[in-house]
């Protein structure tokens, strides 16, 4: 993957100091989005997430930023792990559960698409957000700690270059 053209697009416009990704994990895959053409970054794959606003926890802008690209009800579940991306923004990953009855909706103007993934897949994409290896290779780390139905980390993540 060439990083250099992906952090690039990455920066692009004015980007939030704060952010914050959530992580949604069912039978072993990822739900992840590809970004639309609208929004910094364009077209790239990650997972949904995005601006942490004034006032707001990080598990209540995550409730909020699923709802508005994805028309998802989650409930956040517990914060798993805390990342500073190439360009300064801090995230903050919060583990989250989708309610059984909601189903994603792309918002157009902000998801593409979305789909779930198992990690090699999503690894193995030509265009994913520095932030996802980065993710993985804590994982496998054992920076983060993840529910059983996300399956087990690869030990080979621990190489990963974001």
């Amino acid at each position: 993957m060439n990083y250099e053209i992906v952090h690039k697009l990455a920066r692009q416009g004015t980007k939030p100091r704060r952010g914050v990704v959530g992580v949604v994990v069912e039978d072993e895959r990822f739900l992840v989005i590809r970004r639309s053409a609208y929004v910094r970054a364009p077209n790239l794959l990650c997972f949904a997430g995005g601006s942490i606003e004034s006032g707001e926890s990080p598990e209540v802008a995550v409730v909020r930023e699923l709802r508005e690209e994805l028309a998802l009800r989650v409930v956040a579940v517990e914060r798993i792990w805390q990342s500073r991306t190439p360009w300064g923004t801090e995230l903050e990953w919060v583990l989250v559960e989708r309610d059984p009855a909601s189903y994603p909706v792309a918002a157009p103007q902000e998801v593409a698409e979305w789909m779930w993934m198992s990690p090699g897949e999503l690894l193995n994409h030509p265009l994913l957000l520095p932030s996802v290896p980065a993710f993985f290779r804590a994982w496998a780390e054992g920076t983060i700690k993840l529910p059983e139905r996300a399956g087990k980390p690869d030990s080979a993540w621990r190489s990963l270059e974001f």
